[in-house]
C-alpha cells in the first residue's frame, strides 16, 4: 500500500504507522492507493465466515458460531473448574485463487482481561479445518506457527485493536488450492495455563490481504483497425501512422466493479534488426482496447515488422502476446488511370445528360488493382479492376452542364496513383413544364415540351398517385391534366419517352394548403375592436372538395356549422370577455377528411374599467387594518370621463378620469380579511358600462410586541420571563391561538378590547419565534404572525484559531490566539483560567469581546475556563474550552527535507528528533515501516539517527517521545523522497 507523503502531523497515540493504515480496513472495507497506474484495490478487508473453540473441560467438543466472545487461555468457572481453550476462526480466500500475495495483516478486538498489569505472548497458526467432531483431544491439525506479539501498556486493556501477521499461511493455504483459510489464537506454550494471561477476543475478527491479480495476455491484436496475421502472406500497410491495438485482460476488481487502470507496453521491430526493437505505452482497463501509435516516419517501405503487446498494473507484468507481423508498401502506382468514354468524349462537345459508361485503364501500371473515382465531387467509390494492370468500366449520371470526373488507380495497399482528370459536357434533355398547381381537387393543365428530338410520349404522375400517359403531338409537346386529391408538399414528375426508348425526366415541386380561408367583420385579423357581448361575423371557404362542415374554437369554447351548398359557412360570435383570442377552423369532407387547421388571431377591446391595487391585490394578504392603498382606475373605452365605485358593497362614489381614461383613489380597511372594489366607467354621452368587481385581501394577522423580548433584537436572559401582547386586526377576536417554537400550540381569551397578553419564560439561549393567530366568534381563524426574537446567552463564547478539541494542534508554550465575547451588553471584562492555574483578567478590546493569546503549559488535554465581568463586577456563568495539544516531537533533516526529492540511494542523511515535552529520555521511531528502534535523549532532550535509503521513492518515519516517568507523547510523521 502506497501512502500520500505529508509533512510532520500527529495522530492518535499508541498505533504503529503499518498497523493505524491497515486498521483503517475494517470501516472502509477497501483502500485505493495512489501508485500510477492506479489499482481498482490493493488491501482488502475480509471478516471471518465461521469461529469456534475448543475447551479442555469439554475434551470431546468444540464449540462453533457460538454467540458471544471466545476465549483463549485458561479460566476459571464460578464451580471452581479451571478450563484453557484456543480460538479458531476460518476465512474464504477462493477470490484471492491466483493473485499475488503481497502481505496479509490479522485482527482481533480484545473484550476481556484475566489481569490487564500483565501481558501474554498471543500466538497465530495456521491450522486445519475444524469440524463438529474437532475437539480438545483432537484439534484442527496445526500447520505452521505464523506470528508472536506481546502488546505495549499503551494499547490499553481490553486492546480494541491486535494484529497479526498472517502472510505467510494465506500464501501457504493458495499454494494448496484451499478455498478457505483457518488461523487459531492460543496463548504462548508454558504460559497457557495462567489464568491471569487468559483473554478474550470478539467472535468476528478481520484479515487485510494486500494482493494483485497478475495481467492476463492481450488478445484481439489488429494492425490499424484490421486483424493482424502471423504467417505469410502478410498484411499490406500503406503510408500513414501505424496504430497495433488489442484487448487487454485484468481479474481485479473492487466492491463497486472498479478495475485497475492497465499500463501495455506495445514492442515494434524490423523483422530483419531486431535489435532495432522500440516501445510504445498506452493506458486502458479490463476488456478495453489499448493502442501504441507510431509515426509513419519510423518505417520503410517494403520491409516487414513484427509487434507484440504485454500489459502491467501497479505490481506486475504479463506475459507477451502472440507476435504479429506487416509488410509496408508506401508507393502507388507508377502512372496515372486512363479514362475514355463514347458516351461522353472528353472534347466531343455537350451531350444529353442521360447515364453513360466510362472506362479506366491502368496506363501500363501492374501493381494497379482497382480504381478510385469522384464524380463532381459527390464523394468517392471504388471499383475493382479486371485483373492486376487492367480495366474497369462504370455507368454515371452527369449533371447539367460542365461535369468533372477525377480517378486514381490504387495498388494492394489502397495507395494512389497521381489523379486523372477528365472533364465533358451534358446538356439538359428534360421535358420543360409550364403551369403552376395551386389549389385540390381542380383540373389543372400544364404544357410540355421537349428538350431532345423524337420524343412520342410522356408519363407523368404527382407523388404517391397513379402514374399516367399521354401521346406527344408531331412537334413533341403535349398537354397534361393534373388533379391534387390531397395537399402538402407534391412533386409533379414528367418524363419524355422517345421511339427509341430514351428517356429522361423533369420535376415540379409545389405546396398545397388544406386549411379552410376565413374573413370576418369587427374583429379583423390581428385587429382590435369590439368587446364584451359585440358580435362579429366570420366566413370560412374550403380548400378541400366536398366540405360538408366546419369545426371551429374560440379559445376554449368549440363548436361545428354545417357548410352551405358552396362549401362555405357563417358563424356569428360575441366575446364574453376582453383580451387576446385565436380562432382555429378546421373544415371536414364528406368522406371524413379533416383540414390542417387554419388559425385567425384578434384583439377583443375591454368595455369593462380596469382596475389594480397598489398595495392590496387578490392573490396574497398585504397591508392591514388602518394602512391605506392606493387603486388605479383605466379604460380602453377613450371616451371614457368618469368612473364609479363603491367598497364593500357601499355606497357608490364617483372619480373623473384624466385624459387618458385613467383615475386612481386611496382608501383604508379598518378591518382584515376580504374585501371588494366594484366599478363600473361612464362615457361622455352617459353610457354607463357593466360593473367589473375586484377582490382583495389585507392581512388580518394579530399585532404581537413585548417589552422584555422587542422584535429581531437580542435580549433577556434564560430564566428571565417576557411578557408578550397580542392585539387583533378584526373585529370580534375573542381567543387567541400561539405556539412558541419548538412548543405545543395554546390558547389564551382576548379581553373586551380584543387583546390579551401572556407571560412566557425562556429556557435556553438563541433564536426563538412565536405564532399567534386570532380567532373570531363565528370560528374564523386569522393570518399567522410570526414575531421572532433572540434570548441572550450569559455564558460567553469561546473561539481558538490554533487549538481545538479533538486534533493536537501547538505544543507546551505555543501561543494560541483566543477570542472571548458575550453577549451581555454591560460586559467590560473576562475572568479565565488555564488548567489549574491562577484566574487572569482581559479587558474587552472589541465591543463586548477580546481578543488574546493564551500558552499551554502542558500537552495533551487542557482546559480553559472563563466567565464576563460586568460594570458593576458581576461575573457570568462559566463557560469551558478543552482543547488537545500536540506532545509530538519534531524531526528535521538537512539532507533529506520533509516533503522534498533530496539526496539520492545509498547516501546517508541526518533525522534529529526533538522534544515537545519535558524530561524525554528517549524516543521510539520506525524507519519505511521497519522495526522500532530506541534512541537515547541527549541532555537537550534532542536525539540524532542516519538513516541511509536504498530506492529512489518516498520514505515514512514515525516516531515518537518517552519521558522519564514513561509517558509517550504523540506520534510524528515525516515523509521525504530520495532522487533517481
Amino acid at each position: 500500500m502506497t501512502l500520500i507523503p505529508g509533512t510532520n502531523s500527529s495522530t492518535t497515540a499508541g498505533r504503529p504507522l503499518l498497523a493505524a493504515a491497515l486498521s483503517m480496513l475494517v470501516a472502509a472495507g477497501t483502500v485505493a492507493t495512489t501508485a500510477a497506474p492506479a489499482a481498482a484495490y490493493d488491501v482488502r478487508y475480509e471478516t471471518n465466515t465461521s469461529w469456534a473453540w475448543t475447551d479442555s473441560q469439554e475434551a470431546k467438543e468444540t464449540i462453533i458460531d457460538k454467540a458471544g466472545d471466545v476465549p483463549v487461555g485458561s479460566w476459571v468457572d464460578d464451580k471452581g473448574r479451571t478450563h484453557t481453550s484456543r480460538a479458531y476462526f476460518t476465512f474464504d480466500i477462493s477470490r484471492y485463487r491466483g493473485a499475488d500475495i503481497e502481505g496479509a495483516k490479522f485482527d482481533a478486538k480484545e473484550t476481556a482481561a484475566g489481569d490487564c498489569t500483565k501481558r501474554p505472548e498471543v500466538e497465530l497458526w495456521r491450522t486445519g479445518p475444524y469440524t463438529s467432531r474437532s475437539s480438545w483431544t483432537k484439534p484442527p491439525a496445526d500447520l505452521a506457527k505464523l506470528y508472536t506479539t506481546k502488546l505495549p501498556d499503551y494499547a490499553g486493556c481490553p486492546a480494541p485493536y491486535v494484529g497479526f501477521d498472517a502472510t505467510e499461511g494465506l500464501r501457504q493455504a493458495l499454494a494448496e488450492g484451499k478455498s478457505t483459510l483457518t488461523l487459531s489464537l492460543r496463548i504462548a506454550a508454558g504460559a497457557e495455563q495462567d489464568p491471569a494471561l487468559a483473554r478474550k477476543y470478539a467472535s468476528k475478527v478481520g484479515l487485510s490481504v494486500d494482493h494483485n491479480f497478475r495481467p492476463g495476455v492481450p488478445t484481439d491484436l489488429q494492425t490499424s483497425g484490421t486483424a493482424c496475421t502471423a504467417a505469410e502472406p502478410y498484411q499490406l500497410v500503406r503510408r500513414g501512422d501505424v496504430g497495433l491495438s488489442a484487448i487487454l485482460h485484468d481479474k481485479d476488481r473492487n466492491d463497486s466493479g472498479g478495475t485497475d487502470q492497465l499500463t501495455a507496453t506495445v514492442a515494434l521491430w524490423p523483422v530483419d534488426q531486431p535489435e532495432a526493437r522500440i516501445e510504445r505505452t498506452d493506458t486502458a482497463r479490463d476488456g478495453e482496447r489499448a493502442v501504441g501509435r507510431f509515426s509513419y516516419d519510423l518505417f520503410q517501405h517494403d520491409r516487414t515488422y513484427a509487434w507484440q503487446m504485454r500489459t502491467a498494473d501497479s505490481r506486475a507484468t504479463g506475459d507477451w502476446s502472440a507476435i504479429c507481423y506487416f509488410r509496408t508498401d508506401y508507393e502507388g502506382p507508377a502512372t496515372p488511370p486512363t479514362v475514355t468514354s463514347t458516351d461522353f468524349p472528353e472534347a466531343g462537345g455537350a451531350k444529353p445528360a442521360l447515364p453513360g459508361e466510362f472506362t479506366f485503364g491502368a496506363n501500363g501500371a501492374a501493381d494497379a488493382v482497382g480504381f478510385t473515382y469522384s464524380l463532381n465531387q459527390s464523394g468517392a467509390k471504388t471499383v475493382a479492376a479486371d485483373r492486376p494492370g487492367g480495366t474497369a468500366t462504370v455507368t454515371l449520371t452527369p449533371r447539367v452542364g460542365i461535369n468533372y470526373l477525377q480517378v486514381w488507380s490504387l495498388d494492394a495497399a489502397g495507395n494512389r496513383s497521381a489523379e486523372t482528370s477528365y472533364d465533358f459536357f451534358a446538356s439538359d434533355v428534360s421535358p420543360i413544364v409550364d403551369g403552376n398547381l395551386t389549389e385540390i381537387g381542380v383540373p389543372t393543365t400544364f404544357a410540355v415540351r421537349p428538350r431532345m428530338d423524337g420524343v412520342v410520349r410522356y408519363r407523368f404522375r404527382l407523388d404517391g398517385d397513379p402514374e399516367q400517359t399521354v401521346d406527344a403531338n408531331a412537334d413533341g409537346t403535349a398537354s397534361l391534366t393534373v388533379t391534387a386529391t390531397r395537399g402538402g408538399y407534391r412533386t409533379l414528375s414528367v418524363t419524355s419517352v422517345t421511339a427509341d426508348g430514351v428517356e429522361a425526366t423533369a420535376q415540379r415541386s409545389f405546396q398545397l394548403l388544406t386549411e379552410p380561408k376565413i374573413s370576418a367583420t369587427v374583429y379583423e385579423e390581428y385587429g382590435y375592436g369590439g368587446g364584451q357581448g359585440v358580435p362579429g361575423v366570420f366566413t370560412f371557404t374550403p380548400r378541400l372538395p366536398d366540405t360538408v362542415s366546419y369545426r371551429y374554437s374560440f379559445g376554449a369554447e368549440t363548436g361545428t356549422v354545417q357548410a352551405n351548398a358552396d362549401g362555405t359557412a357563417l358563424v356569428t360570435w360575441a366575446p364574453k370577455e376582453a383580451g387576446w383570442v385565436t380562432l382555429a377552423v378546421w373544415s371536414v369532407s364528406r368522406d371524413g377528411t379533416e383540414s390542417d387547421p387554419a388559425t385567425w388571431s384578434f384583439t377583443v377591446r375591454d368595455l369593462l374599467p380596469g382596475i389594480y391595487g397598489v398595495l392590496y391585490n387578490d392573490s396574497y394578504y398585504a397591508g392591514g387594518p388602518g394602512q391605506p392603498g392606493e387603486f388605479r382606475f383605466s379604460s380602453e373605452v377613450s371616451e371614457t370621463v368618469e368612473f364609479r365605485y363603491r367598497f364593500d358593497g357601499g355606497a357608490e362614489q364617483g372619480v373623473g378620469a384624466d385624459g387618458t381614461g385613467n383615475a386612481s383613489v386611496t382608501w383604508t380597511p379598518d378591518q382584515g380579511g376580504t374585501h371588494t372594489l366594484a366599478v363600473r366607467s361612464v362615457t361622455a354621452d352617459g353610457t354607463v358600462s357593466a360593473e367589473r368587481t375586484y377582490t382583495f385581501l389585507v392581512n388580518d394577522a394579530p399585532l404581537v410586541a413585548s417589552a422584555e423580548y422587542p422584535q429581531d433584537a437580542s435580549s433577556g436572559l434564560p430564566g428571565v420571563a417576557g411578557v408578550f401582547t397580542f392585539r387583533p386586526q378584526r373585529p370580534d377576536v375573542v381567543r387567541y391561538l400561539y405556539a412558541f417554537y419548538g412548543e405545543e400550540e395554546k390558547t389564551v381569551d382576548a379581553a373586551a378590547d380584543g387583546t390579551a397578553s401572556i407571560t412566557w419564560t425562556p429556557e435556553r439561549s438563541g433564536w426563538q419565534m412565536v405564532t399567534v393567530r386570532g380567532v373570531t366568534g363565528d370560528g374564523t381563524v386569522t393570518q399567522p404572525r410570526e414575531y421572532a426574537f433572540t434570548v441572550r446567552d450569559p455564558k460567553p463564547t469561546i473561539i481558538s484559531y490554533l487549538y481545538n478539541e479533538y486534533d493536537p494542534q501547538g505544543g507546551i508554550g505555543v501561543p494560541g490566539g483566543f477570542r472571548f465575547s458575550s453577549e451581555l451588553p454591560d460586559t467590560t471584562s473576562f475572568v479565565y483560567r488555564l488548567n489549574d492555574g491562577p484566574e487572569q483578567t482581559v479587558a474587552v478590546n472589541d465591543g463586548t469581546a477580546a481578543e488574546l493569546t493564551v500558552t499551554p503549559d502542558r500537552g495533551f488535554r487542557n482546559t480553559l475556563t472563563v466567565r464576563a465581568r460586568s460594570a458593576s463586577g458581576e461575573l457570568s456563568p462559566e463557560a469551558s474550552y478543552a482543547f488537545m495539544v500536540s506532545t509530538a516531537p519534531t524531526v528535521s533533516s538537512t539532507t533529506y527535507p520533509s516533503g522534498e526529492t533530496a539526496g539520492g540511494v545509498g547516501v546517508p542523511g541526518v533525522f534529529t528528533f526533538a522534544p515537545r515535552l519535558p524530561d524525554v529520555v528517549t524516543y521510539v521511531y520506525q524507519f519505511d515501516n521497519g522495526p522500532e528502534v530506541t534512541v537515547p535523549a541527549g541532555a537537550d532532550g534532542t536525539a540524532s539517527v542516519t538513516l541511509t535509503p536504498t530506492e529512489a521513492r518516498w520514505y515514512p518515519i514515525s516516531v515518537y517521545a518517552v519521558d522519564k516517568d514513561g509517558n509517550r507523547s504523540d506520534y510524528a510523521y515525516y515523509w521525504f523522497a530520495v532522487q533517481g
